[in-house]
């Protein structure tokens, strides 16, 4: 069975994912760590709006160690027992890897993906976004169905058409 996402530019992929997490994100704001969420977010949107940043400086910046949104899974009990806030974490943090790795395979740098981005692929982020974002009170399939069929008229596999944050979140 062909997969949406085959049919779709990968600037297009990674704007699915960002969109349907910022539809989200609204459950983080109450933590202390949300202004590293909302930066590593609009690092990506940047990303795929410009190419404004290079893999690395996006791997750089979101797994730095003292103020990543990589490093917020390893505090203890970041989430202080909150499932949904858990939930969209994971939906950002698969967003971003993701964003990552498609900065690298751009760049036609794929060969020197970090080590931690390696796995990372349409697969894997597909299954383990949706898993987590299907678990998110609030959140709704037609988003998601809205977005790809958007994405599948507007941005077909090896169209150059740039994205437009707002275009997209507008849809949903």
């Amino acid at each position: 069975m062909e997969k949406w996402y085959q049919n779709v530019n990968a600037d297009a992929k990674v704007a699915y994912f960002l969109a349907l997490s910022e539809k989200v994100l609204d459950k983080l704001t109450d933590y202390d760590w949300y202004p590293t969420v909302r930066e590593s977010i609009d690092l990506c949107w940047e990303w795929v709006e410009e190419k404004k940043h290079e893999g690395y400086d996006l791997y750089i910046t979101i797994d730095d160690e003292d103020e990543g949104l990589f490093v917020i899974s390893c505090e203890e009990d970041p989430f202080t027992g909150d499932r949904q806030a858990e939930f969209v974490y994971w939906c950002v943090f698969h967003a971003a890897s993701y964003t990552i790795k498609q900065a690298y395979v751009f760049e036609r740098k794929k060969h020197k993906v970090p080590q931690p981005i390696e796995g990372v692929n349409d697969e894997y982020t597909n299954s383990g976004f949706m898993e987590k974002i299907r678990e998110v009170d609030g959140y709704r399939e037609e988003w998601a169905e809205r977005l790809k069929k958007y994405l599948l008229e507007n941005v077909p596999a090896g169209s150059d058409k740039k994205i437009k944050r707002s275009e997209l979140l507008s849809q949903i």
